[in-house]
């Protein structure tokens, strides 16, 4: 019987097939990286077309180029000016074939070393998105089925590579949305302004792409810029430098409220050297745009040197107007609440002024005399039994004179007592909420005209025009049974004029002026002593029959360019 010839497992392994187009495709189609997908998909096309090299030109945001394989020197020479003529095309305009079945295809043989060239247009639909470039080697030919592969391989490149971008673009965009709006939560939750707006400019740095970034704010005061906070480059150099508001391209859009891209700054002539001397940074390109509030430039936002050789691009542009508005409302609120907490430390430090100034005036004034006036009584008393008329009559008179120096204390004091925001926003404010609750209060009309300065007398000169404007209205109150008052701020050949008229029944000035002790001849008499008291000049004028019945008050007081204040920053 024949021995069988026994089975032994073989120390040779099968040959692994080589991957199919269709693998290659499923492999390129799971890519969701542009540059690792254009870099697979080259190498398949030079595998499958049997050539030596081969580049991609695609024009994403960055444009990307690809190259592949050996080249040879006359051989890439051709190929970047094949791309370099596509690529300043499609900057410049859209480019788009009607007829996508047959493509153009450039074959050029170089007479040098036969090399073949073949260069075709990477489609999206109808658009033109790129080319691919190939170098087949010597003495090759490209038949109908190579131009046939080619053309369909362009194509599929073309469609699968303008979805990459489209993926990409759109995570890029929505990590950015999601990084805005975390910055603007913090922005506008948060008053630590000089901390966040650093990490903002870390951001804009980073999402820019760019070598350094810098907020400056406009000092209306000194027409400069002013470097507040900034990120990368010279930054502790750069903080609190200034420059001219006509100096530079920050300058220029600090002025016309316009972004700008210089991608060689050194060439622009807006551009300024002088930062660049200070600090030692060299600046080679720079984004700028403005930080715009309410339709007010407050100031500029500025990225320097792109990292990408392409330069800053009307996308940068996009996301720093995007977080320079942020930080516009972010550094406005902080102003604001800064010049809140500041007024609200200065009404606490006046009304605790006003409290301890009162209380010393009640203990030197008013309680003193009604202490001797109780004692007056008392002494009063125990004459009346006993002592004969005369005597009670001084005693009484004496009496008198007490009562009427403690109504005129009192008095004094209440025309002291004045409203808080005279000291914290000034006169022309202080008259405008008072004209609000007379029209909220009284019957008559009240009619109002200021100045547009901000007033900026002394605390005791503003103090006195306001108690005279307030004793005049209370006087109108009290006595003109009016039906309108006219309250005017005004200046007039250098004089600052306060006028208070109403159109009430009038009254004789002759009997107003006794000082006998009457309420409305006292507070004439108070006024002008006040007005006195600051060098002005009190006029008074009234009439008791048509048709110019009524009262005017006036105050006349010099007036200087030192007695408007500039507006608060």
């Amino acid at each position: 019987m024949a021995e069988q010839p026994s089975l032994q497992h073989s120390s040779i392994l099968p040959r692994q097939p080589k991957p199919s187009i269709i693998d290659d495709l499923f492999d390129l189609t799971a890519s969701r990286d542009l540059d690792d997908m254009l870099g697979k998909a080259l190498r398949m096309t030079i595998r499958i077309m049997g050539a030596e090299a081969g580049s991609i030109l695609f024009q994403a945001q960055p444009p990307r180029t690809i190259q592949s394989g050996a080249f040879r020197q006359e051989a890439v020479a051709r190929v970047e000016q094949w791309e370099e003529v596509i690529s300043k095309r499609l900057q410049e305009t859209d480019w788009n074939i009607s007829a996508p079945a047959s493509l153009p295809i450039s074959v050029v043989t170089l007479a040098s070393n036969r090399l073949v060239l073949v260069n075709v247009p990477l489609l999206r639909d109808t658009k033109v998105v790129g080319s691919l470039s190939i170098v087949l080697p010597p003495g090759s030919k490209l038949d109908e089925n190579q131009r046939s592969l080619v053309t369909r391989i362009a194509k599929g490149l073309g469609q699968i590579a303008s979805l990459i971008a489209d993926l990409e673009l759109a995570h890029r965009r929505l990590h950015q949305f999601s990084v805005f709006y975390d910055v603007g939560q913090a922005l506008v939750t948060t008053f630590d302004i000089g901390k966040l707006l650093v990490e903002v400019m870390e951001l804009a740095t980073n999402l820019i792409d760019a070598g350094a970034a810098s907020i400056m704010l406009i000092d209306e005061e000194r027409d400069e810029l002013v470097f507040k906070v900034s990120h990368g480059g010279s930054n502790q150099v750069l903080r609190q430098q200034r420059i001219p508001l006509d100096e530079g391209i920050a300058g220029w859009v600090a002025r016309h409220g316009r972004p700008v891209i210089a991608n060689n700054a050194r060439s622009d002539t807006r551009f300024s050297h002088r930062v660049d001397v200070r600090t030692g940074f060299l600046t080679q390109s720079i984004a700028a745009v403005p930080l715009e509030f309410k339709g007010r430039i407050i100031g500029v936002m500025e990225a320097l040197n792109k990292y990408s050789g392409l330069g800053f691009n009307q996308e940068d542009v996009k996301l720093m107007t995007s977080i320079a508005t942020q930080a516009a409302i972010a550094i406005e609120n902080a102003r604001l609440y800064e010049q809140l907490r500041q007024e609200r430390d200065h009404i606490v430090r006046v009304q605790e002024d006003s409290r301890q100034e009162l209380a010393h005036s009640l203990k030197t004034g008013p309680i003193q005399l009604l202490s001797a006036i109780s004692m007056g009584l008392d002494h009063l008393e125990r004459l009346s039994g006993t002592a004969n008329p005369e005597v009670v009559q001084n005693e009484i008179g004496a009496l008198r004179n007490l009562v009427y120096q403690a109504t005129r204390d009192a008095h004094n004091m209440l025309f002291e007592l004045l409203p808080v925001i005279l000291e914290v926003r000034g006169l022309a404010m202080a008259c405008e909420q008072y004209v609000n609750q007379l029209r909220r209060t009284e019957k008559f009309t009240v009619h109002f005209n200021s100045i547009p300065e901000k007033v900026n007398f002394s605390s005791k000169v503003a103090g006195t025009i306001f108690a005279i404007i307030r004793e005049a209205i209370d006087n109108i109150t009290c006595h003109a049974n009016a039906e309108n008052v006219w309250l005017s701020l005004g200046v007039k050949r250098n004089r600052f004029i306060v006028t208070i008229r109403d159109d009430g029944q009038g009254f004789d000035i002759n009997k107003a002026d006794d000082t006998s002790g009457a309420q409305g001849a006292f507070g004439i008499l108070s006024m002008r002593e006040r007005a006195a008291s600051i060098q002005a000049e009190l006029r008074i004028e009234s009439r008791s029959k048509a048709p110019d019945q009524g009262t005017i008050v006036q105050l006349i007081m010099p007036w200087t360019p030192k007695n408007i204040n500039a507006v608060l920053q």
